[in-house]
Parts: structure tokens; sequence; C-alpha cells
């Protein structure tokens, strides 16, 4: 390893710092600690634990004109099912539920976020892309 090209800067036409190479045999000496700090500064989502129970709360008080539709899709990716629940794997997770009648579901995908509300005419729906993360 040369010390010289073992570390590169990268810089854009107008000499602003844009990143750094690494050499492989550079990064496997730092690569345990920049990651252990990525991971602080960047956590990973915890896994999402379901609602069911206020799912099944709003499938048994539901009382508009319409079934309870169990089709979801992913505006961002092309994901789609005709039943959440029946996929396996699953392809989108229940995020969120209420009496309201939202329903919100997460893709395995892509991450985004699909939110159905139901009302008394109509269903809709809106997809809203997973956030990136805030460190870089």
């Amino acid at each position: 390893m040369n010390k010289e090209t073992a570390i590169r800067y990268v810089v854009d036409a107008k000499g602003q710092s844009q990143g750094v190479f690494l050499e492989e045999e550079m990064w496997q000496h730092v690569s345990k600690h920049v990651l252990a700090v990525l991971d602080k500064l960047c956590p990973s989502e915890k896994p999402l634990v379901e609602p069911m129970a206020d799912y099944e709360l709003l499938v048994k008080y539901w009382d508009l004109r319409y079934d309870l539709p169990t089709d979801v899709a992913c505006e961002t990716c092309g994901a789609s099912t005709e039943d959440w629940q029946a996929d396996e794997p699953r392809k989108f997770t229940l995020a969120a539920a209420n009496m309201g009648g939202l329903l919100a579901f997460r893709c395995a995908g892509c991450g985004s976020r699909i939110t159905k509300r139901h009302f008394k005419d109509k269903v809709t729906v809106t997809c809203a892309p997973q956030a990136s993360c805030t460190c870089g």
C-alpha cells in the first residue's frame, strides 16, 4: 500500500470536496470502524410490527357499502397485489390502521409508504417514497 494512493480525494470542477476513494487494502483496515460510525449516524429501521388488532377492529366494524379492498399497489417501484395478506413472501406490510378507514402499508421492495383512505363513496391512495438517510 502506497501512502500517496491509499486515499484519494474527489473534487468537482469547482474544487468542492465530493468524496474519498480508499484502496481495498486501506478499506480492510478501517471498514469496521467506518461502518460502526455509519450505523450510529444512520440507524437501520426497526422491523415493522403490524397493527393487526387495529386492522381486525376496522374489519369488524366496517359498515361502508363496498367491501374493504385488499389490493395494494406501489407507484414508486410498480409492485402490486390483489390481496396484501395472501402473498408469500409478503410484498406489503401493514404500517397503520384505524377506525376512520385509514390503512397504511410499507412496500417490501422499495420502502415506500402507501396510504389508503376509505371514504363513504371513494378510496384515495397516496404513495410516498421512503425518506433517504440524512447522513450524507
